[in-house]
């Protein structure tokens, strides 16, 4: 039988194969052989339901741990927790780092249209989308499940921005677990402890746990050419092994001069880059 897992918990998987959920386990010898993850269109036999196999992937993240996604949708709020330039850049990054298209949706819009207007302004720029909802006042829902038809998306954000609230806007049978934001920590409460992976649309959506940092493990370099905006323009670089700060005919320095790529989001590049392991 074949089947794509859904969930994991523990040692047991949950695998979704022709509208039937079964609880699997894995062969010792696949243990050994490397990792099943969330995602994976796996091999199972149909008498003691054990995983045999995994189809080879189009995708893997090691954070959230998930493979064959075909886009990350990353949730921002407005307010608790703040929006996070820093934190957006650092995310984009490392969805261009693992060739998986990425769009930003930004909950809690009733809060600052005039942030929300400066917020496309800088990401567009960048031709990242960019989507306004509010679970409150259900604006831009409808827009937003266009995104997941027949997709494999993953919801990536910070606990509190209103994954959960999210989800349960897109389809209330989901019935997510919301959690709180804590004023006092600064952040939200965990209340998804697992990926799990939702049918929707001749498609999914993965639920995450929320985050409160990530650590790209990058080198300066990578983060040179896979910082949004640089993807191609680094190519055109006098120097090959470019860091885009002093050096000599520089295009990444030319775009942002000419205003081609925001200068908030170079400050954060260079932020980031602070962070990049020496190549």
């Amino acid at each position: 039988m074949v089947g794509t897992v859904i969930s994991k918990k523990y040692s047991t998987y949950s695998v979704l194969s022709d509208g039937v959920i079964y609880n699997a386990s894995i062969r010792g010898t696949l243990k050994f052989r490397g990792h099943v993850y969330v995602g994976d269109e796996v091999f199972f036999t149909e008498t003691n339901y054990i995983i045999e196999g995994v189809t080879p992937r189009h995708s893997l993240l090691k954070r959230p741990e998930i493979s064959n996604i075909d886009q990350i949708v990353l949730v921002f709020s407005l307010v608790e927790p703040d929006f996070s330039y820093f934190l957006a850049f650092k995310y984009l990054t490392y969805a261009n780092y693992n060739e998986v298209p990425a769009v930003i949706v930004l909950s809690k819009s009733d809060k600052d249209d005039k942030q929300v207007s400066e917020i496309k302004g800088v990401f567009n720029k960048l031709n990242i989308p960019v989507y306004v909802t509010s679970s409150k006042t259900k604006e831009g829902i409808e827009e937003v499940k266009q995104l997941f038809k027949g997709k494999k998306s993953v919801l990536v954000g910070q606990s509190g921005v209103g994954k959960s609230s999210l989800l349960n806007a897109i389809n209330f049978d989901y019935d997510r677990e919301v959690g709180e934001y804590s004023e006092a920590l600064g952040r939200g409460k965990h209340k998804t402890k697992e990926v799990v992976l939702l049918p929707f649309e001749d498609g999914f959506i993965a639920d995450t746990p929320g985050f409160s940092s990530l650590d790209l493990n990058l080198t300066k370099l990578e983060i040179a050419h896979y910082f949004p905006g640089f993807e191609k323009r680094y190519l055109e670089c006098f120097y090959s092994n470019c860091l885009h700060q002093k050096e000599k005919d520089c295009k990444i320095l030319l775009a942002v001069q000419e205003g081609n790529i925001p200068s908030i989001a170079y400050e954060n590049y260079l932020k980031l880059l602070l962070e990049g392991d020496k190549y």
